[in-house]
């Protein structure tokens, strides 16, 4: 038996018309699992559900002669490409503006237009619709494609990258498919359509499979995001974006476990003084920002192969490589001084900053645990001996 005799391409198109309204279903279901995903699950949910439409179409073009049957086929694949493009952007957090929208719907409206012109059931306009169809689903499969190159997921998910290949292989394909067309590879009849024959079954079950590999890889992106939100939402303080003191096991044992040769590790116990008084006079909301502005003075003062970590309330940690104990005092000193010189400004008023810093340095032996408490020791005795200073021995420093 014969692959085309195999491949009964009706039968091809039926199936690929019912799984595409399963992939539709399984991602409008599931898109309240993902709701930061949703509004692109449901543009996908629609782009397959159209793609499906147009197979479906084709796939009653037997039993129902005339232009109806292919010019809904085409026109659900313009649909869907659209779609897709849309719900790329909004998958990767690029959601396309008001303008862009609206002219894809004019392009769209334009190429169902161009379709309805040619849509008599002959070769010449077979071909001219296999043209116009074959240009506009290849741009926007291109600019979806285009979306997830240029998502900064691309390096991290596999997914992102599978989903990349399947719309550069649809554009392949379509592309292919049309040349053959165009260069008489596949005669057509004289109502337009093809005979069968292996490229057509070859083509009709290659796009057969690509609703269903579109709608596990959009599934696949959208869990990966969650995952990836949910690990920052474990690691990282909502209010400053600094690392959590939930996560400073994991992230210091790697800091500490690639210190520089020659060097050292210090870390660094900061507290804000006096924030009670800022809270009660300034109020709650205004003593948050003034978190923010510390943590910000933070990234801008400390290496940027530095670990900051909110370590809770108005107390901050810092391990940050050094290249002895003497540059460890120092690089606290540097950090109270911007501090200090840093006041939050809030309307027309200043609000002074000022920062009580323990340190202490990673030796052999010593676990984080008691590397903190001997900061946090420090810290303690700066805040008692006057508060603004840097303690980086049992002995008081003053500045």
């Amino acid at each position: 038996m014969t692959l085309p005799a195999l491949l009964h391409i009706p039968t091809v198109y039926l199936l690929t018309g019912f799984s595409s309204l399963v992939g539709a279903v399984i991602l409008i279901w599931l898109r309240r699992d993902h709701r930061e995903s949703s509004p692109a699950l449901t543009l996908f949910a629609a782009g397959i559900l159209a793609l499906g439409v147009g197979f479906m179409a084709f796939a009653a073009r037997e039993s129902l002669t005339g232009w109806m049957a292919p010019l809904m086929g085409y026109v659900g694949f313009g649909v869907s490409a659209v779609l897709i493009w849309l719900g790329s952007g909004q998958l990767y957090g690029h959601p396309r503006t008001e303008g862009l929208t609206i002219m894809a719907g004019i392009l769209l409206a334009g190429y169902v237009a161009a379709l309805f012109a040619v849509r008599e059931p002959t070769a010449t306009g077979a071909i001219a619709r296999i043209s116009l169809n074959s240009t506009f689903v290849v741009v926007f499969m291109g600019l979806a494609a285009f979306e997830s190159h240029r998502s900064h997921w691309i390096a991290t998910l596999r997914s992102v990258r599978l989903m990349r290949a399947l719309l550069i292989l649809f554009c392949v394909l379509v592309t292919m498919r049309a040349i053959t067309f165009l260069a008489h590879g596949i005669p057509l009849h004289p109502d337009g359509s093809a005979p069968p024959g292996m490229l057509r079954a070859f083509f009709a079950a290659v796009f057969g499979s690509m609703p269903f590999a579109i709608t596990v890889s959009v599934l696949s992106i959208a869990n990966s995001q969650l995952s990836a939100r949910l690990h920052r939402m474990a690691t990282t303080d909502d209010l400053t974006g600094l690392v959590s003191r939930r996560s400073l096991q994991e992230s210091a044992d790697r800091l500490l476990g690639s210190a520089p040769h020659g060097g050292c590790i210090a870390l660094l116990m900061i507290d804000v003084d006096n924030f009670k008084m800022i809270n009660d006079r300034h109020g709650h909301a205004v003593g948050d920002q003034v978190l923010r502005h510390v943590a910000a003075v933070l990234r801008q003062t400390m290496r940027k192969d530095s670990l900051i970590v909110r370590y809770g309330g108005d107390e901050f940690c810092v391990l940050v490589p050094v290249p002895g104990e003497a540059a460890a005092f120092v690089v606290a000193e540097r950090l109270r001084a911007n501090m200090e010189a840093s006041p939050y400004r809030m309307d027309t008023e200043r609000i002074p900053v000022t920062l009580s810093i323990g340190v202490t340095v990673h030796r052999h032996g010593k676990t984080l645990r008691q590397l903190l408490d001997e900061a946090d020791r420090r810290a303690y005795r700066a805040k008692a001996d006057g508060r603004n200073r840097v303690v980086a021995d049992d002995v008081p420093v003053a500045v």
